[in-house]
């Protein structure tokens, strides 16, 4: 296994295929078992060799070797990120029907390739059925539903599912706060957007550049140059340095009131 992930390593995934063959050869002394199989197929899908992964799958199968969650949530996760969603899904059902149930990493590979091609609706089926087979979202589910909504103009769904997180007990984290608050500044929400960033600092969240820019872009859309330079001063006298960010966002607002 020590040279199978040495290989890999070395994006010489085809060699370890060959070293996996010699195993198997080789007969009772070493052979390839779930691990080996498993290091190869992880490391053909980080090289973007999904239909070489899922070839040395099948044939993992066809050997009689039985694959673990790792091998399944491999597999799963190059498919999706090749946007394969059919044969993702396919390797699930099958994962399943062998009775290895998906772990919340495996949810969150099918969740980013549908959320990827636009289809939040499959990832909110998805996201259903996570709970349903008990698997508890995580941070990453949340903040991927959130950004994908906020990024497609469904705030009060976007909301709902960040209402959604606090009620599981599940803590957003700087990321979280930041999509709900660039998608409310997109909109000129600025009730919201404060409400929001109120909620961050109350739960112990430290505002950084980035939400600082994300205020100051709100504030100038809206056409509320006080409040964006009296934000800019706050940021500066928090230690903060502005960007280049910060200061096209400032002098854009600037000249579109003259």
């Amino acid at each position: 296994t020590t040279l199978l992930k040495g290989l890999c390593a070395e994006k010489k995934c085809e060699e370890a295929v060959e070293v996996i063959h010699m195993m198997a050869e080789d007969g009772d002394n070493c052979p390839p078992d779930a691990v080996s199989y498993t290091t190869v197929i992880h490391g053909f899908c980080k090289e973007g060799g999904v239909g070489k992964a899922h070839t040395l799958f099948r044939e993992m199968l066809d050997h009689g070797i039985p694959p673990d969650v790792v091998t399944y949530s491999s597999i799963i996760d190059g498919l999706c990120k090749v946007q394969a969603m059919d044969k993702a899904e396919e390797v699930l059902r099958q994962m399943i029907d062998e009775h290895i149930m998906p772990n919340c990493a495996t949810y969150n590979s099918i969740l980013h390739g549908y959320l990827s091609l636009g289809q939040w609706k499959e990832a909110v089926r998805i996201l259903k059925e996570m709970s349903g087979d008990g698997q508890r979202p995580d941070v990453v589910t949340y903040n991927m539903l959130i950004d994908c909504f906020c990024k497609s103009g469904l705030r009060a769904e976007a909301r709902e599912i960040f209402n959604s997180m606090i009620q599981s007990g599940e803590k957003p984290n700087v990321a979280t706060y930041r999509s709900l608050l660039h998608g409310y500044a997109t909109e000129g929400n600025l009730v919201e957007m404060n409400n929001v960033k109120d909620l961050m600092v109350q739960n112990g969240m430290q505002l950084d550049l980035h939400v600082f820019n994300i205020q100051l872009y709100a504030y100038c859309k809206c056409g509320r140059l006080d409040d964006a330079i009296l934000t800019f001063n706050k940021m500066q006298q928090q230690g903060l340095v502005p960007d280049i960010v910060t200061y096209n966002t400032v002098i854009d607002g600037l000249c579109k009131i003259g």
